[in-house]
Formats: C-alpha cells, sequence, structure tokens
C-alpha cells in the first residue's frame, strides 16, 4: 500500500501527540516548571553551546531580540539561565545555564532513563536508530532551505 506525503505526515503528528499523551504521566515533574516550548528549547540550545549569546539565539531560532529578550529575562529571574559580561565586547553577554536550568536538564536525562526502561527498550534499536536517521535527515533537508 503506497500512501502520499500528506497521509504520512498526518499518520507522523498523530503518533507524536499520541506519545506526547502516553508519557504524560511520566513527562509530568517537567509539565510542573511551567515553561514554554520556547523556553525548553532555548534552555535546551544553550545547554549545547558554550559562550553563546542573546544574538546568537535571535538569529538561530529566527525570533526578534526584543522576543529573546524577553524569554531570557524570564529564564533569569527563574535561575534557569545565568548571564556573563564578555569581556571582549561589554554590551553583550554570555549565557549559561544557572542552577534551576542544571536541575532541568538533569530532570530531562532522568526522563530520556525511564522512557528507555519502561517504552523504548521494547523497541527494536535498529528501527530506533531507523527513525533517528530519517529525522536527521529532515533535519538536514530543512537546513539547506534555510540558506
Amino acid at each position: 500500500m503506497s500512501y502520499s506525503y500528506k497521509e504520512i505526515i498526518r499518520k507522523m503528528n498523530e503518533a507524536y501527540e499520541e506519545f506526547g499523551i502516553l508519557t504524560s504521566r511520566e513527562t509530568k515533574k517537567l509539565d510542573d516548571l511551567d515553561l514554554t516550548v520556547q523556553q525548553e528549547f532555548i534552555l535546551s540550545y544553550i545547554s549545547k553551546n558554550e559562550q553563546i549569546t542573546a544574538n546568537d539565539i535571535a538569529a538561530v531560532f529566527d525570533i526578534s531580540k526584543s522576543a529573546v529578550s524577553q524569554v531570557l529575562s524570564k529564564l533569569e529571574k527563574r535561575e534557569m539561565i545565568t548571564k556573563e559580561a564578555n569581556p571582549s565586547n561589554k554590551r553583550e553577554y554570555f549565557l549559561a545555564l544557572g542552577v534551576n536550568g542544571h536541575k532541568y536538564m538533569e530532570s530531562l536525562l532522568q526522563l530520556d532513563d525511564i522512557l528507555i526502561d519502561k517504552y523504548y527498550s521494547k523497541i527494536e534499536i535498529e528501527a530506533l536508530q531507523q527513525m533517528t536517521e530519517t529525522m536527521l535527515r529532515i533535519n538536514e533537508v530543512i537546513r539547506k532551505q534555510k540558506k
């Protein structure tokens, strides 16, 4: 049976939404932190990149500097991030995870372990690897389209 792109993507989106519902018990601890999706993505990006600036985030996420500033201000108040002056440019600062940001990232790692133990380990590792490789290929197509 052959499916169109639209049918496949619709099924993929439905599966992703159902996954969120089915794992909501495990993700409740993270939901209690009341972070927006954008805040979660920005925290994750900061955790993976050293000496990242607000301008870098604005460029990567394709959002205004004003919007970034608002998000960062909220995260800083909650001690999710810290700001450190850039010694070579006093008007700029580097972002890093704060105390609560580190706790959040640790919670994500713990969640991964829980999901692996309960669910992912019941799927053949080759299938999970293929799914990951497909997502990486989709990401690459998107990156090329944005250039």
